[in-house]
């Protein structure tokens, strides 16, 4: 497995630093705050069994209505003006599988609303950590400890890398990765840290160019085969 051309290869094919998911990479936020957190845990949350442009179109609608993500706002609603707020938000009945991922959000919101100040959030759940650059596995088995709804292991990588830090969300096209390959997650890793290829953005790389090519898991084997002798 030559993993840097590999890595090249995707990156070219996707359009390089035009690439939107790649642009989204390179600009992340620098600094750890509860309301860069709460936006990408409600993207983790949402995005969680759908497809990515199915969970964008449906907030961006959203918030083109004028609903809110704000953690400090829906952090100090009683149960009545959540329940108004779903119900407005998705008509009657709520569907089953939105009403848990808003519990969840609402849950969230609650919680880190409840600290003092940033750097009592920061230290709950990042050990301390101010720049987002530094987050890496052990946040993610940090966040995953905390035991919050909807963040388990695959969101609690999800978020971490879209907060500024450098891990590996093992999804299905990482999964399938590593099957073609015969190599483990660490050894992925490790070979990656070799070469100087961040983590996060390898990651990035492979999703974009798997979506865009790739379509299917089914497809990989044979794709790969052909693009990568």
């Amino acid at each position: 497995m030559n993993l840097n051309r590999i890595f090249n290869k995707c990156l070219s094919d996707i359009g390089g630093e035009t690439n939107e998911d790649v642009r989204l990479y390179r600009t992340r936020p620098k600094r750890i705050s509860r309301k860069i957190f709460f936006e990408q845990v409600i993207w983790a949350t949402w995005v969680s069994g759908m497809r990515r442009k199915s969970a964008d179109t449906f907030l961006e609608r959203a918030e083109e209505k004028g609903f809110c993500w704000d953690f400090a706002e829906l952090g100090t609603w009683g149960k009545q003006d959540f329940l108004q707020f779903v119900e407005k938000l998705h008509g009657r009945p709520v569907p089953e599988r939105a009403n848990k991922k808003w519990k969840a959000v609402y849950s969230i919101a609650k919680k880190i609303n409840g600290y003092l100040s940033e750097e009592d959030f920061r230290q709950a759940f990042f050990g301390g950590k101010v720049q987002s650059a530094n987050l890496d596995g052990k946040d993610v088995q940090r966040l995953v400890n905390l035991e919050l709804p909807f963040i388990g292991e695959r969101n609690a990588h999800f978020i971490i890398r879209n907060i500024g830090g450098e891990t590996i969300k093992c999804d299905r096209w990482i999964e399938a990765f590593l099957r073609y390959y015969k190599v483990s997650l660490d050894e992925l890793e490790n070979k990656l840290q070799e070469l100087q290829i961040p983590l996060g953005l390898f990651d990035v790389v492979l999703w974009a160019y798997c979506e865009k090519f790739v379509v299917a898991i089914s497809k990989f084997s044979t794709h790969f085969s052909q693009a990568f002798p």
